[in-house]
């Protein structure tokens, strides 16, 4: 993924913070609303001030760093996933990832959807995480009068998570591509169609379109 000189990059602690803007406003809410929605999650609640400063420092302000128990606590006050606060501005945006081994320039914003959503490096090892995970060791209760009961669980579905951040990494490079999925849909039976008729056209060994048609063409003199 190529490194670019846009000096207009976000560091990922300022995409937290435009996205908690964007959810307020998404919500409806006021800054003393958001604060007291935050409030039982984070275990305190943020004055006015403390929250418009986490808003403003997307943009210029004095970046704000957020660490992994505050993030949880945004997805669970804004009711949205993790990965919404770490989803880059509109490409139109024009807005760059900022990191330390970007040396002053800014990496594609697709850097930042490969680390929410996988690529086919990175998801097979989560995928194995997820599998250990669901399915607990086997442990037994043996009761009184003889029963016995295993208290080992699996949990159902959980590779559907997965499944649906593949379907979203899909429909961004469409985006990127084409536009959107219906977008797409339509290119791709414009290319049906003209392949259909290059089938129909008769060509040369070389594959190039033959001169030498039955229509249009004078006879030999």
């Amino acid at each position: 993924m190529p490194r670019r000189s846009n000096k207009n990059a976000w560091t990922p602690n300022q995409i937290v913070a435009y996205r908690i803007h964007e959810a307020r406003r998404m919500r409806g809410w006021t800054q003393e609303q958001a604060a007291a929605e935050l409030e039982p999650y984070l275990g305190t609640k943020l004055s006015t001030a403390s929250f418009s400063a986490i808003e403003r420092s997307f943009a210029g302000g004095r970046i704000r760093q957020f660490n992994a128990d505050e993030i949880l606590a945004l997805s669970r006050g804004f009711r949205l996933p993790i990965g919404w606060f770490f989803t880059p501005p509109p490409v139109m945006d024009n807005i760059d990832i900022s990191t330390p081994d970007a040396k002053g320039g800014g990496w594609e914003p697709l850097l930042l959807i490969d680390a929410i959503l996988g690529n086919p490096d990175t998801i097979p090892e989560w995928e194995e995480a997820l599998r250990l995970w669901s399915i607990s060791p086997g442990r037994m209760r043996i009761y009184d009068d003889g029963r016995v009961e295993d208290l080992g669980r699996e949990v159902d579905d959980v590779h559907e998570g997965i499944d649906a951040f593949v379907k979203g990494k899909a429909r961004v490079r469409l985006g990127e591509l084409l536009g959107d999925v219906e977008r797409a849909k339509e290119v791709l039976a414009g290319l049906t169609g003209l392949l259909d008729d290059l089938d129909d056209v008769p060509t040369d060994a070389d594959g190039s379109a033959s001169s030498d048609t039955s229509a249009g063409k004078g006879g030999a003199t």
